[in-house]
């Protein structure tokens, strides 16, 4: 253990241990996002189908294929249903992931920096708008174990760094 004590954050409690290990382990899941969809697809889980109510007919100006509600979201069990999942989605869920995961990074051996703390906390907060957006508005995905675990660290984050700020943050 001593072999690795230079290599650890050198604040004290355990904020900058918790984001050390949600970075580790966020490289491995941005990793695994350019090699296969098989767990991205475990995440957004949600089936879709065309849009019916959009024009057909492209019109001046005005494009189905451009519209963000091209499709709408069916029941899981609809044999139309596709997932919304592709493999240039799958890599820049991973590309998003490896940028917070450096932030996050940088910030758990850097914790004492005022502004770094704050960006470290938005990426927090992006995290936890982009998922319960998924959920509640786009439908990309269900409530179920893949889900819970960003939702509890972007939530276990979003409760203890705003709580913990005056303690790390130096106040030049």
């Amino acid at each position: 253990m001593d072999a690795l004590k230079p290599y650890l954050p050198q604040g004290d409690g355990l904020l900058p241990y918790y984001m050390l290990i949600l970075s580790l382990t966020s490289i491995g899941n941005s990793i695994q996002t350019y090699r296969t969809l098989h767990f991205t697809r475990r995440v957004y889980n949600g089936l879709f189908v065309r849009n019916t109510k959009l024009p057909k007919p492209k019109e001046q100006g005005f494009s189905p294929e451009d519209r963000t509600d091209k499709l709408v979201p069916v029941a899981q069990n609809d044999p139309k249903g596709t997932d919304q999942l592709t493999p240039l989605a799958g890599r820049l869920f991973g590309t998003w992931t490896t940028i917070a995961c450096l932030v996050r990074l940088y910030a758990a051996y850097n914790l004492h920096i005022g502004p770094m703390y704050d960006i470290a906390i938005w990426t927090y907060v992006v995290a936890f708008g982009h998922f319960a957006s998924e959920l509640f508005i786009y439908k990309s995905m269900t409530f179920g174990m893949p889900q819970f675990f960003p939702f509890l660290f972007a939530s276990t984050a979003l409760i203890w760094m705003p709580s913990v700020r005056s303690h790390y943050v130096q106040v030049a």
